[in-house]
């Protein structure tokens, strides 16, 4: 890989004070703690969830002990990413099943990122569709995806569950539980959206025993 060559392609929503988050897991707060006229330099306060914003779900999100930022080999954290694009073709609510996901089935291989765009990131904002409804994968699609051997699976929404419980968990537990990570509220630029396989990385935070960390997923034109 030439850096010089490498084109890098952010797939990451902004952190900002009071951004969208997740219903029940608390707002993010960005909090200017310091300022160079005063004390000689800049400095701020970050309090959200780590399951915010651009993210990556660890297996230890449901399953204690089977593996965190700080435990996982930095090598899980990237793969070819092929991208699913269901732009205009989905409802809010809606559970994406196996008839849909095997669309894709022939570009999917194993080891690549599955990454859902549902044009959902294109409503981010504090209205009930981006809040609450979502379109979400439902456990067959997941365990079709898990059988696939995939590395992770992504979404441009606040979950890859529904916001119900009955919606959310079978996707997280059959993925999880095999060791497949989850990225949430991902972003698709247009440019990215050409059909092209590419590098991606999506690198967390090292936390301890930590169920998620915030990413910048990024994409390379190689």
């Amino acid at each position: 890989m030439d850096p010089d060559k490498t084109k890098l392609i952010d797939m990451s929503l902004t952190i900002f004070h009071g951004c969208p988050a997740y219903p029940r897991l608390g707002v993010p707060q960005v909090t200017r703690t310091s300022y160079r006229a005063r004390d000689g330099f800049n400095a701020e306060r970050l309090e959200m969830s780590s399951h915010t914003c651009t993210h990556v779900d660890m297996p230890e999100h449901f399953y204690e002990g089977t593996g965190d930022g700080a435990s996982l080999p930095l090598e899980r954290f990237w793969g070819l990413g092929v991208i699913l694009d269901f732009r205009g073709r989905v409802e809010a609510g809606e559970g994406l099943g196996v008839d849909k996901i095997a669309e894709f089935g022939q570009a999917i291989q194993p080891g690549d990122f599955a990454l859902i765009n549902t044009g959902w990131n294109q409503k981010r904002g504090y209205g009930v569709d981006y809040l609450k409804k979502w379109p979400y994968l439902d456990g067959e699609a997941a365990s079709y995806l898990k059988d696939k051997g995939v590395k992770a699976v992504g979404i441009d929404a606040l979950s890859l569950g529904g916001y119900a419980k009955e919606q959310a968990q079978p996707c997280h537990e059959i993925l999880l539980s095999a060791g497949i990570l989850i990225i949430e509220e991902v972003f698709f630029p247009e440019e990215i959206m050409d059909g092209k396989k590419r590098l991606v990385s999506a690198f967390p935070l090292k936390i301890e025993k930590g169920t998620a960390s915030p990413v910048r997923l990024v994409a390379y034109d190689l």
